[in-house]
């Protein structure tokens, strides 16, 4: 589904279930509607007021405590949505696509309460953990002032962060979703301010453990950051709207929902109707509309050749051939995928147990053995050479792994990040 929306302007609705919200900090909510008022709309118009324009200046955030970021217009634009939305609601989706900077965005939200309105939390933030330590990170780069707790470890770890939360003050709790589920009776102690869930498709399930467990919490202001806020599915959809505005959202309410607008492709009227009831809950941006001083992606196939090591294994796997591997069962049972294990074997054949020389040293061997990593070498080198920064992706774990090996013999090559 191809979504839009941009600062300032206000988009159709499309044929299939594509719903774009424009900005609210300068205009009342469009309600386009071909008889009465739905309740929805009503329950909407009746609960939330009216967005008034504000202005959230870089001065503004400075003076509050932001610090080590200069914010784009459109992200000083969001910014100020947030801090409307919460004079006005429980909570809002920030859905802008991914790259736009819904973390700053998000941050700044918080000096914003800790700053303007003496409000210095505690704040719960809860993110995968892959990217739990860039929130680390950026927390304590633009907000110094915010004291940062992140909730992780084992559950000895654990038990002696509990403690020492009993003498020792934060201003923001970071954790996982799944510790989080797990310690739900610790962190309900707190009345939390904001309660922040990155990657919050996690919640398109209103009947999941998730969702119904973070509805018991004691929460100010809910905000979820998504990129993909409506897909073509209007059950996903209520279930975020339930989580950041039960009072008009309710749960008992979402077959009438799902059934009023179901046939909203084919019914311009209620198309826009669905639009106006998302307007005031969702703010969504694309790189193409808002950050237009950004390069334009350009994307680049390049094709490698297998090293002898490699088209050894890619034979063997196609043939079955056990005796390449080893003769133990469970080589047998892994191998039964041959379409996943020539992936493996296209990535590095190293990605097969047995397969690396022992004993286990760095070496050249780890970069000759592959014909992908021979050409990533090559390209590595060059864009070093220029300055460039690079960033890394791989859908294998293990494939993440040998690339930190070869970054630690590398040397020169820093890796900043390796995440799935």
């Amino acid at each position: 589904m191809t979504q839009s929306g941009s600062v300032g302007h206000c988009t159709t609705v499309t044929a299939r279930l594509s719903v774009h919200v424009c900005d609210q900090t300068s205009r009342a909510y469009v309600l386009v509607l071909s008889g009465n008022m739905s309740d929805i709309l009503l329950k909407i118009k009746n609960s939330v007021a009216e967005k008034k324009k504000t202005s959230v200046a870089q001065y503004d955030l400075q003076k509050w405590g932001l610090r080590g970021i200069q914010l784009r217009p459109y992200q000083l634009d969001g910014v100020q949505w947030l801090t409307q939305c919460l004079k006005n609601q429980q909570g809002c989706i920030l859905g802008d696509e991914m790259g736009l900077g819904k973390t700053c965005q998000t941050i700044s939200l918080l000096v914003y309460m800790s700053g303007a309105l003496g409000k210095k939390g505690p704040f719960l933030v809860l993110s995968p953990l892959s990217v739990m330590e860039n929130w680390r990170k950026e927390l304590e780069c633009f907000a110094p002032s915010l004291t940062v707790l992140c909730y992780k470890g084992d559950k000895e770890r654990r038990t002696e962060i509990q403690r020492e939360t009993d003498s020792q003050d934060f201003h923001v709790l970071l954790t996982t979703y799944e510790l989080c589920l797990k310690d739900a009776s610790f962190l309900r102690r707190w009345k939390w301010k904001v309660l922040v869930v990155d990657e919050a498709h996690r919640l398109k399930n209103q009947n999941s453990l998730l969702h119904k467990t973070l509805t018991e919490f004691s929460v100010g202001f809910r905000v979820l950051l998504t990129g993909t806020p409506i897909q073509n599915n209007l059950q996903e959809l209520y279930s975020l709207l339930s989580f950041i505005q039960p009072s008009i959202f309710t749960i008992d309410d979402t077959d009438d929902f799902v059934n009023s607008y179901s046939n909203v492709q084919n019914q311009p009227a209620l198309a826009a109707e669905l639009q106006s009831v998302l307007e005031p809950f969702l703010l969504r941006r694309v790189k193409s509309e808002v950050a237009v001083d950004l390069p334009k992606k350009t994307e680049l196939v390049v094709y490698h050749g297998m090293s002898a090591l490699q088209k050894k294994y890619y034979k063997a796997v196609l043939m079955k051939d056990l005796e390449a591997f080893g003769n133990e069962q469970g080589h047998k049972t892994r191998l039964l995928n041959i379409l996943m294990n020539l992936r493996k074997c296209v990535n590095h054949p190293y990605l097969f147990d047995g397969v690396e020389p022992e004993p286990f040293e760095m070496g050249q061997h780890l970069i000759e053995a592959s014909g992908k990593l021979c050409l990533l070498d090559s390209m590595l080198t060059y864009l070093h050479k220029g300055g460039h920064r690079i960033l890394l992706f791989s859908q294998m774990t293990r494939m993440l792994d040998i690339l930190q090996d070869y970054m630690e013999y590398r040397g020169k090559l820093c890796p900043c990040c390796v995440q799935n």
